[in-house]
């Protein structure tokens, strides 16, 4: 009676509304804000304004962050009910942070078929097997990931894909390569480096940290209640992560979108307590689960 109950509430939760991309907007107004109190710091305080403007580039970056997990929304099919439009806001919004939509659909849906399987791009094993290098990988996964990946995913999913897939990803690196031409022509050195390029930094930990968290020290199961990590935070890193943080949530249904994961959470809690999922309080435990983990493993 309860799975029949819980597939009846999954199918209201499947379905998509609109008003969610409102989202976006409010992220894109986030990020003038934080430009703009940038600019007006280091105008005010000269090279003092940069220490003063850490918390708005961190909002900026967040922000950033945010449109570009709606690029992740696209692969799965969940912004739109119409497959162009679901894909052309899913690529504008990875071009932002210069990814590939096409890149990444082909190694992200890999990703689910074959969680923590052979054919896994995200699992370490798959290209090593010496644990020193594994190692050495996942702390360069935690400081240079995202910058790696800009490469590596487009590489990657023209290598893997089809035909289809390749020339999307040409067309992807294309206007990736027209939005860094237009906003470096465009837009006023200020705004370029207090609005995009320092915000950037932030996007890339804020990247390979949640990127990290969501199966690393979770590689020997390939069952989605034990192989992905839920992290349920505060309701502001919520917000900014769009839930993403629900991944054991999303692995089980990732048809529904990202505002009802939390209520998939809710939905599921006996089951996750029931099987021993591995659900942790914040993002600062991890981090201290994988250097404890770090250290164990060069000295065993």
């Amino acid at each position: 009676m309860q799975n029949a109950t819980h597939s009846e509430a999954i199918k209201e939760l499947i379905i998509i509304k609109n008003k969610y991309l409102l989202k976006i907007l409010i992220f894109l107004l986030f990020c003038l804000f934080s430009s703009w109190s940038a600019i007006y710091l280091v105008k005010t305080f000269n090279n003092y304004g940069y220490f003063f403007s850490i918390p708005f580039y961190i909002l900026a970056g967040a922000s950033l962050h945010g449109i570009c997990l709606f690029t992740h929304e696209g692969v799965h099919g969940t912004l739109h009910n119409i497959n162009w439009v679901n894909n052309l806001i899913g690529s504008l919004s990875g071009y932002l942070v210069l990814q590939s939509m096409a890149g990444y659909r082909v190694l992200h849906l890999k990703h689910h078929s074959n969680l923590n399987r052979k054919g896994d791009p995200g699992l370490l094993n798959t290209y090593v097997s010496n644990k020193y290098v594994i190692i050495i990988m996942e702390w360069g996964y935690l400081l240079f990931g995202y910058i790696a990946f800009l490469t590596i995913i487009p590489y990657q999913g023209f290598k893997q894909g089809n035909k289809k897939d390749k020339n999307l990803i040409i067309r992807d690196l294309i206007f990736i390569v027209l939005f860094v031409w237009f906003i470096t022509k465009v837009l006023p050195f200020n705004w370029l480096l207090h609005g995009w390029l320092m915000p950037m930094v932030f996007v890339h930990f804020m990247m390979n940290i949640r990127g990290m968290s969501q199966h690393l020290m979770l590689e020997e199961f390939n069952d989605p209640y034990k192989g992905a990590r839920t992290i349920k935070s505060n309701s502001i890193v919520e917000f900014f992560l769009c839930n993403e943080n629900y991944h054991i949530e999303h692995h089980l249904y990732p048809n529904v979108p990202w505002y009802n994961l939390k209520k998939v959470h809710k939905l599921i809690k006996h089951n996750l307590q029931e099987k021993k999922s591995n659900v942790i309080s914040s993002f600062r435990v991890f981090l201290k689960q994988f250097i404890k983990k770090s250290k164990k493993s060069m000295l065993v």
